[in-house]
Order: C-alpha cells, then structure tokens, then sequence
C-alpha cells in the first residue's frame, strides 16, 4: 500500500489516499484518536452512554423497538441481541431507516468500556433496552430496563 498509511488507533487510512477525497485538515482530523470516555460505572451512566449512540432517523415518530441481549462483564454484546417488540409508523422505508438506525446504535455503542465493579454487574443482568421516537414519558427506568427517548 504505498503512499497509504493506516491510523493504528482507528484503523483508517490517511494520506493521499483520504487527502483529496476529504480535504486535508478533515483527513488529519480523521486520524487523531478522539478521548477516551470514562469508564461506565452505574445504569445512570450506561443509559447516558446509549443514549448518545442513537441517531433518531426522520420522519419515524411515533415508531419504537425494543430489544433483550447480554453483556459480558467486559461490557461486549453475548450472541445477538433479541427484537423484544416494534412498532413502526410512516413508510415501509421509514420503518427501516428506524431499524437501521436501533442497529447502528447497538453496534456504535457495544463493546462499552465499565469499571470492573459494573462489569461484574452487567455480566448478572440481561439488558432490556428500548429506542422510542415519542416524547418522553413515565417509562419504568429501574436498572437493566432501559427507555431511550428521542430528544426533542
């Protein structure tokens, strides 16, 4: 791969190869390791982190899904995560983008870095998480029940 250099903190390659694609400064920019987040070490914690890996798709309220998996006490996903319950509104395109956009979430999120202490707690608890495109409700938020809401 001459002239290509891949980042051993992302995994991208940068150089000429990225350079006219994306501009030089966004190409450098792509290669700088972002901060490491603090280790989760509460539910509190966690339904923040999950949160902030949903990117709700347009044009879905009123849709939502829900899923059952486990961790493991390193906070990975065990096997595949179950689809507990959905309701989708608008088009059938509408319903995938939501789908798409409840699996991206999963897969940006997970592995999640946890202390050793929440770990040993996850690796007890199956997770039964829901993403809801509704305002925001009285929704039962007690440990491994997870509601998130979409923001408004």
């Amino acid at each position: 791969m001459a002239g290509r250099h891949v980042s051993p903190t992302l995994g991208l390659a940068h150089g000429p190869v990225l350079g006219p694609v994306l501009g030089p400064a966004l190409a450098l920019a792509l290669c700088v390791a972002p901060a490491a987040a603090a280790p989760v070490n509460d539910w509190a914690a966690f339904r923040g982190a999950v949160a902030a890996c949903w990117s709700v798709p347009p044009d879905t309220e009123g849709s939502l899904i829900a899923y059952r998996f486990g961790l493991d006490k390193a906070g990975a996903i065990r096997g595949t995560p179950l689809v507990t319950a959905r309701r989708f509104t608008g088009d059938r395109a509408a319903h995938r983008r939501y789908e798409d956009a409840a699996s991206e979430a999963l897969a940006r999120c997970f592995p999640i870095a946890v202390t050793p202490a929440f770990g040993a707690i996850l690796g007890e608890s199956p997770i039964n998480l829901r993403f809801v495109n509704t305002p925001p409700t009285a929704a039962y938020q007690l440990n491994n029940n997870i509601t998130i809401f979409a923001p408004r």
